[in-house]
Formats: C-alpha cells, sequence, structure tokens
C-alpha cells in the first residue's frame, strides 16, 4: 500500500470548515485509543491522557493538534475509520465502517442489559 502524503494544517482547517464542532455529542468515544477485554471478558477502555471522563471533553481541545501528535482531524479519523458508526459526523455515510472496539463495548452491553460507562 502507498502512502499518501498531505499536509496537515490543511486537513485540520478544511475539517474545520466541513464538520463543525456543534455536530459533536460529547460522547467521548473519539478519544478511546484502545479497548482489550480483561481475564474475564469486561472491555477495558483506554482513554487519550489529555480526556477528562468528568466533562467528557479534552483538557487540551482548542491546541490539540499541536500538543497531541496522535490527534485527529475529522477528516483524518474518517479516513482512520476511528468514529463509533452512530458518531454524528459519520452516521449518515453509507461506506463507513467503525473499529471492532466499539461492537466489544456494545457486546457488553447486551449481555449486561445496562449501559456501560464510557
Amino acid at each position: 500500500m502507498a502512502t499518501i502524503r498531505y499536509d496537515k494544517n490543511k486537513a485540520i482547517k478544511i475539517s474545520a470548515e466541513i464538520f463543525p464542532d456543534n455536530i459533536c455529542e460529547q460522547c467521548g468515544r473519539c478519544c478511546i485509543t484502545h479497548v482489550f477485554k480483561d481475564g474475564d471478558g469486561i472491555p477495558v477502555i483506554v482513554y487519550c491522557e489529555h480526556y477528562n471522563p468528568k466533562t467528557k471533553l479534552c483538557n487540551i481541545y482548542y491546541n490539540r493538534f499541536e500538543k497531541e501528535d496522535s490527534c485527529l482531524s475529522m477528516i483524518e479519523g474518517i479516513l482512520a475509520q476511528a468514529f463509533p458508526k452512530d458518531c454524528p459526523y459519520v452516521k449518515d455515510l453509507k461506506n463507513y465502517s467503525e473499529p471492532n472496539c466499539y461492537k466489544i463495548i456494545r457486546d457488553f452491553e447486551k449481555r449486561k442489559k445496562g449501559k456501560f460507562k464510557y
């Protein structure tokens, strides 16, 4: 597979134009960096170090691209398929596929018949 080179700053600016912040539901799921199951099969969710679970907000949101190299613009996140399928930014995209971690979380929620706290 070939690597596509692009200007990240332009991707950030274009993302901001196409995907305004007010669409965000502030669920915090885009801040999940890893999900794995513990020995009992319970999902363990690892968030970005800048995510605040009490407010469900990023502590460095307005400077996130300068301070956190791994933070993706919306365009990058969509192309990398980093968001859950019910995210307002991707829910209407017919060909979008979410990462498997959200399936792991939803399957656990169904088994427990309760809401899993992100």
